[in-house]
């Protein structure tokens, strides 16, 4: 399929100064965090680094929403195929690691929503909205709020403040994440998964297992790939919760789980990795990935409003700020004692 380029005035330059500014912003995060690990002091990654950067970006240079979904569409699923070389499936399978990964993501999922439904109850959130809360926090943030909302029957604004607060959420885990693992002491083992089961959107769980080092990114992306097939589950319960209360949509696409094609692809990997690759070119192959993973978290970075997360609804944030407290509080928990 061929995409239709507007022949308007002044847009291709547009498109070029915006590929420059992307591509400029994305290697300056990549050699700051160079310079920090050759002299040894604690980065938050490239991935972060350029997430943070793409925030400043946005204050400078306006991205066209429809070219930036192009951009992170096309690069995002290549890069989460190219971590799956350096994911052991071994280490994921066996002993306390499987173990552990596995109830960290059953843990998150059953904390977030019984949380948000509680914290809804008790500051007058209707209902559908703290489910909507509780899946973006749950599975896979903003995908999950808009995946479940139709079926909820939420109206644009009710959607755009979980829109909102997920991110501002999400953004709080991501950076949060490295810091308290680092203070804790945790191993890149240990560190991978609990990322992995708190953060809330794929790029942004897998920039903190960046951040993290080691062992630590391919244990992230697994553990947040696993927690996305929860997807299959939550949307068809928010189709049946809808009905239970009157209001399921007429859209049938809803009532499906929308599983990403990058998942096979990262399985398919990880198995190549395992089992038939060398050890080097798997590891060669995984760093690209984490290298076209910088654009990606720039192109977020620059899709965010300050501004509207700024004024996200005061009762849904403190539902879902104090879901994400009692999430991470009990997963790191759970992980301490497993592994």
């Amino acid at each position: 399929m061929i995409r239709t380029i507007s022949s308007r005035p002044g847009e291709s330059l547009i498109r070029t100064r915006s590929v420059i500014a992307i591509t400029t912003v994305s290697l300056l995060a990549i050699l700051i965090d160079s310079l920090l690990d050759a002299r040894e002091i604690f980065s938050l990654g490239a991935g972060t680094l350029g997430f943070l950067l793409g925030l400043l970006l946005a204050s400078f240079i306006a991205i066209e929403s429809s070219e930036r979904k192009y951009a992170i569409d096309s690069i995002l699923p290549a890069s989460i195929v190219l971590l799956g070389f350096g994911l052991d499936i071994a280490l994921l399978s066996s002993g306390d690691l499987g173990v552990a990964g596995l109830a960290s993501i059953l843990i998150a999922i059953t904390v977030a929503f019984i949380t948000t439904m509680i914290m809804g109850k008790i500051l007058g959130i209707d209902t559908p909205q703290s489910f909507a809360l509780g899946a973006g926090g749950a599975i896979c943030g903003t995908s999950a709020v808009l995946a479940v909302a139709p079926s909820l029957r939420l109206g644009a604004a009710k959607t755009g403040a979980i829109v909102a607060v997920v991110n501002l959420l999400g953004l709080a885990t991501f950076l949060s994440v490295p810091i308290l693992a680092h203070l804790l002491g945790m191993s890149d083992q240990t560190a991978g998964i609990w990322a992995g089961s708190t953060v809330h959107a794929v790029p942004q769980a897998i920039a903190a297992g960046e951040a993290l080092g080691g062992d630590a990114l391919s244990l992230a992306s697994g553990t947040k790939l696993t927690r996305v097939l929860g997807l299959l589950v939550v949307v068809p319960i928010a189709s049946f919760f809808a009905e239970h209360k009157g209001t399921t949509s007429t859209d049938e696409r809803v009532k499906k789980g929308n599983i990403p094609l990058f998942l096979p692809g990262f399985i398919i990997a990880s198995i190549l990795a395992t089992t038939l690759m060398p050890v080097q070119i798997a590891t060669q192959l995984e760093d690209f990935g984490s290298i076209l993973m910088v654009p990606v978290l720039v192109l977020i970075g620059s899709s965010i409003d300050l501004k509207e997360l700024a004024g996200a609804a005061g009762p849904i944030l403190w539902a879902g700020a104090v879901s994400t407290i009692v999430v991470m509080a009990s997963t790191a928990f759970a992980l301490a004692m497993l592994m």
